[in-house]
């Protein structure tokens, strides 16, 4: 019983930290890509953290670039 605790816990803190790291950061450039591989639209995360994207948004956000944001 302690040991299936122990394994369900784990990996609700597994998925948890992988859902916060998949989400798009400040600075992020991508693209979404449809079922079947191909680009059918496009995002940008400001250094503000404006989100703004044109053409599909789908399920699948590749990130695949980064602007040069100044540190505070």
């Amino acid at each position: 019983m302690r040991t299936r605790l122990a394994i369900t816990l784990g990996l609700a803190i597994a998925m948890a930290a992988g859902i916060a790291i998949a989400r798009p950061n400040n600075g992020d450039l991508g693209v979404y890509l449809d079922d079947g591989g191909n680009v059918v639209g496009t995002f940008s995360v400001s250094c503000n953290g404006v989100f703004g994207y044109s053409g599909t948004r789908t399920s699948h956000p590749v990130t695949n670039g980064h602007l040069m944001c100044n540190l505070r």
